[in-house]
């Protein structure tokens, strides 16, 4: 038997595509020589055709010529493709010559003639010259599959029901249904009345604020709960039950609580004293002592108006004076009602010798007198003295002559002026609470409306701004919000304001919380301040140099996340920018704090609330008076005159009953912060 020249490798592979019918032409035209393609088997290579023309196709054999790995070597001999010669069969020495490097193929070298037959492994397809395993997937598309039973040369629709991919990110459990996956819609839920579920292309679920609708904040001490910017926020409920023998509270779990106590009270009735709270109620204390010891008077008690002394009918008496008082206070007048004879008798009662340098008066063997008072003021530096109109009296003594002023701390004491006076300061060393949060977003509130402002005068009844405000909620500088907002946020991203809120004693039910001012520590000075937990020097201006206890300090109460802090008598400065390099430098008074807090980890790891607090009118204009005059978006005059018209006078911070202040509410939210020490 004559032997064909074997092929060589690089010659087979470019035969490939042409025995799996990739479809490209390939013009290679017959001629002599040894590696001539010469249809009908020149050069003296037979047509090999074992087991007929079909014998191959039947038993999944791809040979050379096969348009899609199935057709024998006969029709190899055919033209492939209209304009191409003829590819005659490929001749072999051994099965390594025939490898086609395909994975899912049988490469063989059979006889006779020694031609290559590639066989197709069982449960594996050959689509478009690439190997696909039983039930793979189209790359493209889930519901076209390779199925070597029904067609192992090509993509077979998949049954209905099964399992697919439609690329849509609002569609869940999709099925084939006649060649095409058909996807579920997504129901998108967060189970929060305060927004609206959607399904976005391309992002899925989201879950952007709703209408304002009611809602239940699952608090029992808010009520008139509703829905604002996405967030279920109630009202404080007011757990007054009017009763002064309860103290009033309000747990998260339970609501209002009242707990009886054992306080002074008044039972409504001004004939009885030192009344007193048992089990809740107010119990009556002695019947009141009427008697003025005026026997020209009659004695009587009222229950509401308390003890009358009415004039008695004696020849003794002139209306209520005895026609016998001598105006001496340590004798008793006593008048005989039958001959209006008087006589007098001395007596111990209380008196006022107008002596300033006595106390405890009291009648003697017809004088009155009193004991000496002790002058001392224990000093070293002041001489001691009393002066019968004025009482003690301290003079300056010892002048530059050692002293103690009792502070360990300081140095050199002297007498200074009648004072003991060191040098230096006390260089206590202040201690932080773990838990703090650095605020990351600052807002003016833009309304005096729930979510936007506190009821700082715990008065439901008032509001600020009075044209747009309701449920007793206070932020009259709300007017300033629209061309503020931008620079405060700026000030607060660039770090030119620094507010951090420390957490002491953390625990539910009673609370301490500081505010303060501060920089970054220079352990981490590179700390992304808006993102990462970073640590913090606290300012030492609002730090006691003596106590070392924080100035802005809060108490509160913590019940469950929801936070309540500060009130009266806490202030805080702030700088409220208007512009680029125009801050107001003003001072807060009347400071709280309400919102929720997240913990983890050990951790404040999230802070929503709204800061709250007054500042009198004279010094908010001042702080204008103050600022330069470059770089305001309005004149100074302009701005003061706007302020003047538009921020009304809501809170009394004196507490005498005139209103001097103009509420501000800062809508804020923080992240973790760890406040390590002091800065300089």
């Amino acid at each position: 038997m004559m032997r064909n020249t074997p092929v060589r490798f690089a010659f087979l592979l470019s035969l490939m595509p042409l025995a799996f019918g990739c479809g490209a032409d390939t013009d290679q035209t017959a001629g002599p020589g040894p590696n001539t393609l010469d249809a009908g088997g020149a050069d003296g290579a037979a047509d090999v055709d074992p087991g007929g023309a079909d014998a191959a196709l039947d038993a999944g054999t791809v040979e050379p010529g096969d348009d899609a790995g199935g057709l024998d070597n006969k029709d190899a001999a055919a033209p492939v493709d209209a304009g191409v010669a003829d590819v005659p069969p490929t001749t072999c020495s051994d099965d390594k010559a025939c490898d086609d490097g395909l994975a899912c193929t049988v490469d063989t070298c059979t006889m006779p003639g020694e031609v290559c037959v590639w066989t197709l492994k069982s449960d594996t397809c050959l689509v478009a010259g690439v190997c696909r395993s039983q039930g793979a997937a189209a790359p493209d598309d889930d519901c076209q599959i390779c199925d070597a039973k029904a067609d192992a040369k090509g993509w077979t629709v998949a049954t209905d029901g099964a399992a697919c991919d439609d690329g849509k990110t609002c569609t869940v459990d999709g099925a084939c249904k006649s060649g095409v996956c058909e996807g579920t819609p997504l129901v998108c839920g967060d189970d929060d009345p305060c927004t609206a579920d959607v399904c976005t292309p391309g992002k899925g679920c989201q879950y952007p604020p709703g209408p304002t609708l009611s809602c239940n904040d699952n608090d029992k001490c808010t009520d008139k709960d509703a829905c604002h910017k996405g967030k279920c926020i109630g009202q404080l409920v007011d757990c007054d039950d009017g009763n002064g023998c309860t103290v009033d509270a309000c747990t998260l779990a339970v609501g209002c609580t009242h707990t009886d106590n054992e306080a002074a009270c008044s039972d409504g009735d001004a004939c009885t004293a030192d009344d007193a709270c048992a089990a809740g109620k107010c119990i009556a204390g002695d019947k009141a002592n009427c008697d003025d010891g005026n026997a020209c008077t009659i004695d009587l008690c009222n229950k509401l108006a308390g003890c009358a002394h009415l004039p008695t009918q004696s020849p003794c008496c002139t209306g209520k004076v005895s026609i016998c008082d001598d105006g001496d206070p340590c004798t008793t007048d006593l008048c005989d009602p039958k001959t209006s004879g008087c006589s007098q008798e001395n007596n111990t009662a209380a008196c006022d010798d107008g002596n300033a340098c006595t106390s405890k008066d009291a009648c003697k063997a017809g004088k009155c007198a009193g004991k000496a008072i002790g002058c001392d003021d224990g000093s070293p530096c002041t001489s001691d003295a009393c002066d019968k109109a004025k009482g003690c009296v301290h003079g300056s003594a010892a002048e530059g002559q050692p002293c103690d002023d009792g502070n360990p701390c300081t140095k050199a004491d002297a007498c200074t002026g009648g004072a003991c006076v060191g040098s230096g300061k006390c260089a206590c060393t202040p201690s932080f609470s773990k838990l703090a949060s650095k605020l990351v977003t600052m807002q003016l509130g833009t309304s005096g409306k729930p979510g936007q402002g506190l009821n700082l005068d715990q008065d439901i009844k008032t509001c600020a701004p009075k044209n747009n405000c309701s449920d007793g909620i206070d932020n009259a500088l709300a007017a300033v919000a629209s061309f503020a907002n931008k620079s405060l946020q700026e000030a607060v991203d660039k770090g030119s304001i620094l507010m951090l809120v420390e957490f002491k004693d953390f625990k539910q039910g009673p609370i301490e919380l500081a505010i303060h001012q501060g920089e970054l520590s220079p352990d981490n000075a590179k700390c992304d301040v808006q993102k990462k937990t970073c640590k913090w020097l606290a300012d030492p201006s609002l730090v006691d140099a003596l106590t070392c206890k924080p100035k802005a300090a809060m108490a509160g109460t913590l019940v469950g996340s929801k936070l309540v802090a500060g009130g009266k008598g806490t202030t805080f400065p702030f700088n409220l920018p208007l512009s680029e390099g125009a801050d107001l430098k003003l001072t807060l008074y009347d400071l709280r704090i309400e919102g929720t807090l997240k913990v983890a980890g050990g951790a404040v790891q999230k802070l929503d609330a709204i800061l709250g607090g007054a500042v009198p009118k004279t010094e908010l204009l001042a702080a204008i008076d103050a600022l330069p005059e470059d770089g305001l978006p309005f004149p100074k005059a302009t701005i003061k005159s706007l302020l003047d018209a538009m921020v009304a006078k809501d809170i009394d911070t004196n507490g005498d009953g005139v209103k001097n202040a103009s509420s501000i509410a800062l809508v804020v939210s923080g992240i973790a912060a760890q406040i390590v020490g002091v800065g300089k």
